[in-house]
């Protein structure tokens, strides 16, 4: 048998009709030809070491094999101009070495004293996973306890199901999309959009919004066994991973997080709940394929999120990464309304906040409403908010308190309109910005 290079010697190892008499000629060959590009492929397993025995499947090694063949093919360098591609010889074993570890098949060739306990290696593996596996797009269908309008991460656990969509697109360049009933948020590769129809607003931040919180877990399925395992570790919650013939089960038991003093926002959302989070991981390819999220309430579990489907590589429409806005609402930058020393009020604590809040809307003192919840100003809604406000009789105001993971403080108010009607609820006030200013960010 003859071999034009040791990149050829490398890829014929992993012909599963290879004899064993065969494979060991390559690899003597190997040693003492190129014992220092075995030392490397020696190297790089040790790094990708997996903690958990897994097998690969005979599709994946085929996609292995083509990448392998591509590679000798491969052509690099800037537009308008191609290179051969004329690396060394141990350049081109440290590209296809990463794609041959995830096949894992390199265990039975080179012998399973290769691997050693590696912490960094599940990351790795996911990584190598999901670039093995072509994943160029994702489409999720899911359904969660929630309340339409209201943020994406928000649970009512007394709710009704309300439908979920999620689109992602990895390449060539990360993109995304995920709705409910009233609110969708978009990330198109250069910012974040949120338009919140009731309010009648969008606002636009850079790629690193957050405008999605936990939500964002689903962006990256295949990370998510990584990403839970180390939230596992960190906030001392239990993981354990189950196999069946066809799929890798991970289950996460996971206590509130947060300040639970005053229970008001518990089980609000799933990271400020005991909760339980179910996912299904197809077995062969690693992908998601189900998930569900139960609610410990009363002592009874309740189940809050459910995915109905998922697609994976299905042709995503360039429009679906856009938001068209309905006439009279306009996008809203949101270092446009950041608080700054000239828009700060005497407030000096979240009770007063409330206080003046409410006694600039019952006098019409918009400048001053404006300042303490610059977006009122935005909204397309805001004749409608001035009419029902405008004129209001404070009840009472009352101490405020911290809930959960809020950033901020809730102040207790009830209120009269002047319509008759009362309203009571709690205040959303916060002041974690450069200037300390405080402002409302919500309600009423």
């Amino acid at each position: 048998m003859q071999f034009e290079n040791l990149n050829n010697k490398t890829t014929v190892l992993f012909d599963q009709a290879l004899s064993p008499t065969e494979k060991e000629k390559i690899i003597n060959e190997m040693k003492t030809n190129s014992p220092g590009d075995l030392e490397f492929l020696n190297q790089t397993a040790t790094a990708l070491t997996p903690s958990t025995g897994i097998k690969a499947s005979k599709a994946l090694k085929q996609n292995v094999m083509e990448k392998i063949h591509e590679s000798s093919n491969s052509t690099f360098g800037k537009p308008g101009k191609t290179i051969t591609l004329l690396m060394p010889t141990w350049k081109k074993i440290a590209s296809i070495a990463a794609i041959l570890l995830v096949s894992l098949a390199i265990v039975p060739i080179f012998g399973p004293q290769l691997f050693n306990p590696n912490a960094k290696a599940m990351s790795l593996l996911n990584t190598s996973i999901e670039a093995i596996s072509n994943l160029k797009s994702m489409n999720i269908s899911f359904q969660v306890r929630s309340i339409p309008g209201d943020n994406l991460d928000l649970i009512d656990t007394k709710g009704d199901f309300i439908d979920y969509k999620l689109w992602k697109e990895f390449a060539p360049a990360e993109k995304w999309r995920i709705e409910k009933p009233g609110l969708t948020v978009v990330m198109d590769g250069e910012n974040q959009y949120k338009f919140m129809e009731k309010a009648g607003i969008g606002f636009v931040g850079s790629t690193k919004a957050r405008f999605v919180d936990w939500m964002k877990m689903l962006l990256d399925p295949q990370k998510i066994l990584q990403n839970e395992k180390t939230f596992a570790s960190k906030h001392k919650a239990e993981y354990k991973i189950d196999k069946t013939n066809t799929e890798t089960l991970l289950t996460i038991s996971a206590k509130a997080q947060g300040d639970f003093k005053n229970p008001y926002l518990l089980n609000s959302s799933i990271p400020e709940s005991n909760n339980r989070r179910v996912y299904h991981f197809d077995k062969t390819t690693n992908r998601l394929t189900a998930l569900e999220v139960y609610v410990t309430e009363n002592k009874t579990e309740i189940l809050v999120l459910k995915l109905k489907s998922v697609e994976y590589n299905e042709v995503i429409e360039p429009e679906t990464f856009k938001i068209t806005l309905p006439e009279g609402t306009k996008w809203v930058q949101l270092k446009e309304i950041e608080p700054n020393t000239q828009n700060a009020t005497a407030a000096k604590n979240p009770e007063e906040a409330a206080n003046l809040f409410f006694e600039s809307l019952a006098k019409k003192d918009w400048e001053t409403v404006y300042k303490l919840f610059p977006s009122i100003e935005q909204s397309s809604n805001v004749e409608n908010i001035k009419q029902e406000y405008a004129g209001l009789h404070i009840i009472s105001i009352g101490k405020p308190f911290k809930s959960g993971m809020y950033a901020g403080q809730f102040v207790p108010y009830e209120i009269q309109l002047k319509s008759g009607e009362t309203q009571s609820e709690n205040l959303a006030v916060r002041n974690d910005n450069t200037d300390k200013i405080w402002q409302i960010d919500g309600g009423f």
